[in-house]
C-alpha cells in the first residue's frame, strides 16, 4: 500500500490559531492562543487528572457540562464554587458533593510535586518536578530562585553551583520553568493560599516498626490515601508489594476491598489484617 503523505497542520483546528512544536515534547503541536476554549478544556482536564491533583468524578465530559453553566476558564475557578453550584449547574446531590469533598481533599493530600506538576509547565512532569523540589525544597523557593536567574544568570551560577534551575534541568525545560515562575505571579499565590507546597522525602525511613515486613493494601481506608499508605509503610521501614505474591506478609482490607486480592491471598495463605491491625503495628 502507498505511504500517504499527511500534512503537518500549521493552526489550531478549534480557534485557528498558529500552533507550535516544544522541544523534548516529541510530536505533539500547541495552541498558541491561551484563550483558545479547547486549550482551557485540556490544561483543566490535565490539572484534575489522576497523576497530578486527582479530582477523582471530575472527567472531562463533567468539565465541559460545568464549563457550560458555570465560569470556569482556570483550576482557579474550580475551588470557587459550593455544593449549590454544582448542584445549580446540573450536577446530582451526591456528584456535587463528591466534587467538594475531593477538592478540599486535594488542598490537603496531594504532595507538592504534583501540584507543581500540575500547573502544566511544559517538559515538567513527575521527575522532573521531584527533581526541582528535592532541590530547592518547596515551590515558594523555587519560584524565588527562578526570580534570581532571570535577573543575573552568572551570579546565581557562581552562588549555588550546579542547583540553578536552568543548570539542574537543561536549558530548555529550565527556562521554561524561569518564565512560568516570573510571568505568573497571581496563579502562584493562589497556589500557595490552597496547596501543600513544601517538599516531603517519603522515602526516608521515620522508624522501624515494620523492616523486613511487606504489606499491600486494598479497598478504601479512612486513614490513609492511596498513595498515603504506600508512603507510611516505607516511612515505618516496611517495603510496599505491588500485588498479591507469596512474598506478601500483610493485606490491609478495607472497605470494597476487591475479591479477586481477597481469594487470592485467601489461596497463598497470607495474614488479612484491618486498617486498625495495621495501625497497631507501627504505633
Amino acid at each position: 500500500m502507498k505511504a500517504i503523505k499527511i500534512e503537518e497542520p500549521k493552526v489550531c483546528p478549534f480557534c485557528g490559531s498558529p500552533v507550535v512544536r516544544i522541544l523534548d515534547e516529541g510530536a505533539h503541536l500547541y495552541c498558541t492562543n491561551p484563550n483558545c476554549s479547547e486549550r482551557k478544556v485540556a490544561k483543566l482536564n490535565y490539572f484534575v487528572t489522576k497523576e497530578c491533583m486527582n479530582i477523582d468524578g471530575l472527567s472531562e465530559k463533567t468539565l465541559r457540562k460545568l464549563r457550560n453553566k458555570l465560569i470556569i476558564n482556570s483550576w482557579q475557578d474550580l475551588y470557587k464554587y459550593t455544593f449549590e453550584d454544582f448542584v445549580v449547574a446540573g450536577c446530582g446531590e451526591k456528584t456535587a458533593l463528591k466534587l467538594v469533598d475531593e477538592l478540599n481533599k486535594s488542598k490537603t493530600e496531594v504532595p507538592a510535586e504534583r501540584v507543581l506538576m500540575a500547573l502544566g509547565i511544559p517538559c515538567i512532569g513527575k521527575v522532573n518536578a521531584t527533581k526541582l523540589l528535592e532541590t530547592f525544597g518547596s515551590i515558594e523557593e523555587i519560584e524565588r530562585i527562578a526570580s534570581i536567574t532571570q535577573v543575573d544568570l552568572t551570579n546565581i551560577v557562581s552562588h549555588r553551583k550546579g542547583y540553578d534551575i536552568i543548570n539542574l534541568l537543561g536549558e530548555v525545560a529550565g527556562q521554561n520553568v524561569v518564565d512560568y515562575m516570573n510571568n505568573n505571579k497571581e496563579e502562584l499565590q493562589e497556589v500557595y493560599k490552597l496547596f501543600n507546597t513544601k517538599y516531603e522525602n517519603k522515602n526516608v525511613s521515620t522508624g522501624n516498626k515494620l523492616t523486613g515486613l511487606t504489606i499491600l493494601a486494598t479497598g478504601t481506608l479512612a486513614n490513609f490515601s492511596r498513595d498515603g499508605i504506600k508512603d507510611s509503610v516505607i516511612a515505618n521501614g516496611g517495603t510496599y508489594a505491588s500485588g498479591i505474591s507469596k512474598k506478601l506478609d500483610y493485606l490491609i482490607v478495607g472497605d470494597k476491598a476487591g475479591s479477586s486480592k481477597l481469594k487470592k491471598a485467601e489461596e497463598l495463605g497470607i495474614k488479612q489484617i484491618t486498617e486498625d491491625d495495621y495501625l497497631n503495628l507501627i504505633k
